[in-house]
């Protein structure tokens, strides 16, 4: 009955040394809190801990208590065991063994009687009956997979090779971008002037002039201007590299992923596009965003971002050249849906057919894209009006994607790598000046910042 009292009684033993401690440890809070009290030099912030001190050590000679009540309730159950154990040992000296049956028909005899059940005798008390005990968990052999040892290890899991990913956006502005062939690092290309400013002279002829004149008379000679863009080859690279273990055993297909549009060619594709916008021209392509040529609306000082009149500035200084695209940032499209009139009309989706017919396509005759690429809502370049034609694309080197196993070869890796030189530049180098020397139209319109 009390066949664990004596664990119970070490651990007890145990116990005393914790008893012990945690009043050692309440007393050295105490000690503390009364230090911080009677120190003139303590600070205000030790003052303020003594309240917490006093707390922590309250509640540790709370605890010791505890464990001193446990100890005695311990100590009166080993007494009481002791005496118990001396009462069950007298018990079973004085108890005589049971008298074994004479021989099997006596054994039979009473194994009858006691099944009999018109015998009214009493069962013999020498006979004990025999149960099946249930079988605890560990002792059923009933298999499943639910458990490793009971059968799941004998059930293999299932792995789809391939891999799920969002593809990135396609290239908007490279495809549309005019494309010259480089065969050295850099080429020139020359281009007519027509950066003057004169009012009442035609631009488009480079300085070339027109007079009337009478017969026989000496003719005013004007000569055109011309000067040169150059496209130099930058380096575009990525490099990585793997254990030729990994290679041995995946099953993605690493390889395919890194020549794929998820890998280093879709990768090359985005960022040439992202440059071709909103490069810095500085060992890279020059954007439109930041070219010399763009020209720059200023918005209009509300609190919506984006609005109507914006758009109509945006169309009066573009080049009528037929052939431009609008591309939105993303984060444009509420204010578009919800852009008015003068009037406070909603012009963009004016009633409800037009919600489920879905967004229009086009602006002022001009294709919409929304673009990622593009700067965020309120920024300079959130909204853009382009023609790519105008726009030089020196094509040195086309992305190119190798891979080789000496580069690491001491150290059993395969090496990938991923080169692309080219440049993009406008070959604009300013807006153009109609022939009343003010009004300027460009390729490329950008909307300005957000007045703050």
């Amino acid at each position: 009955m009390f066949t664990n009292l004596k664990l119970h009684c070490w651990r007890c033993n145990v116990s005393v040394t914790q008893v012990q401690e945690k009043l050692g440890q309440a007393k050295a809070l105490f000690d503390q809190a009364r230090a911080y009290l009677t120190d003139p030099k303590a600070t205000s912030e030790q003052k303020n801990s003594v309240g917490q001190l006093m707390e922590d050590g309250k509640k540790l000679q709370a605890e010791a208590e505890q464990l001193k009540d446990i100890l005695e309730a311990a100590d009166k159950l080993v007494e009481f065991d002791s005496k118990a154990s001396q009462e069950v040992d007298k018990a079973k000296s004085a108890r005589k063994s049971p008298e074994k049956f004479k021989n099997w028909g006596e054994f039979l005899t009473k194994t009858w009687l006691a099944l009999n059940p018109q015998s009214k005798a009493a069962p013999d008390p020498r006979l004990q009956w025999f149960e099946d005990k249930d079988e605890t968990p560990d002792q059923r052999k009933d298999m499943g997979e639910a458990t490793g040892q009971g059968g799941g290890f004998l059930v293999p899991g299932e792995f789809e090779p391939g891999m799920q990913a969002v593809e990135g956006e396609q290239a908007l502005f490279v495809p549309r971008a005019t494309r010259v062939r480089m065969r050295r690092r850099n080429v020139t290309i020359t281009a007519l002037d027509q950066t003057t400013t004169t009012a009442g002279v035609p631009h488009w002829f480079g300085g070339i002039l027109f007079y009337h004149g009478d017969e026989n008379t000496e003719k005013t000679e004007s000569d055109p201007k011309f000067r040169q863009v150059v496209l130099t080859a930058w380096k575009l690279f990525g490099y990585t590299r793997s254990g030729d273990e990994l290679m041995d055993d995946e099953a993605v297909g690493l390889g395919d992923f890194f020549t794929g549009p998820l890998g280093f060619a879709g990768g090359a594709a985005w960022i040439k596009d992202y440059e071709f916008l909103r490069g810095t021209g500085a060992g890279q392509p020059l954007g439109v965003i930041n070219a010399g040529a763009t020209i720059t609306v200023a918005r209009q000082a509300v609190a919506t971002p984006v609005q109507y009149l914006d758009l109509v500035n945006m169309f009066e200084n573009f080049l009528p050249s037929g052939k431009g695209m609008w591309a939105f940032s993303q984060s444009v499209i509420s204010n578009l849906l919800t852009i008015q009139d003068p009037n406070g009309n909603y012009i963009w989706l004016p009633n409800m057919q037009n919600v489920a017919a879905g967004i229009p396509t086009s602006l002022f005759g001009y294709p919409i894209n929304f673009t990622e690429k593009a700067p965020r809502v309120g920024t300079a370049g959130d909204c853009g009006l382009y023609d790519w034609r105008y726009y030089l694309h020196g094509d040195r080197q086309a992305s190119t994607i190798e891979s080789t196993k000496y580069d690491r070869w001491r150290y059993d890796q395969t090496s990938w790598r991923m080169v692309a030189r080219y440049d993009g530049r406008p070959w604009l180098s300013t807006p153009l000046t109609y022939e009343d020397g003010t009004t300027q139209v460009s390729p490329f319109v950008i909307l300005g910042d957000k007045s703050t």
